[in-house]
């Protein structure tokens, strides 16, 4: 009988147990990325609409998750989180970004 006991009771840890694990989140990767995270070279098509004007440059962006979350400026300068969202990348490595000012940023890695 404590043969029994001991067995049901360590079943029972065992199946509490392997039921905490099945429901703790999962950290979420997207493996189907195409884009390692880093810093990668681009063509960034800008406008601003106050203004009109259009320009288009070639700037570093920087990718995590498959996603922009920075634009370096060849002088030092950049738009990161605190103006920009994080933008996920198409299959074509293209992202359109709005700004904090209403400006748009499409981005093309090369």
């Amino acid at each position: 009988m404590k043969t029994a006991t001991l067995f049901l009771l360590i079943s029972c840890c065992y199946v509490s147990c392997n039921y905490e694990s099945i429901n703790e989140p999962q950290e979420e990767t997207n493996s189907d990325c195409e884009y390692e995270d880093g810093t990668h070279s681009s063509t960034v098509d800008y406008y601003n609409p106050d203004t009109g004007h259009k320009a288009s440059y070639d700037l570093e962006v920087e990718v995590q998750d498959c996603e922009v979350v920075q634009i370096n400026f060849p002088k030092g300068g950049w738009l990161d989180s605190d103006h920009i969202s994080p933008t996920a990348l198409d299959e074509n490595g293209n992202a359109t970004i709005e700004d904090d000012q209403g400006r748009t940023w499409e981005v093309h890695l090369n």
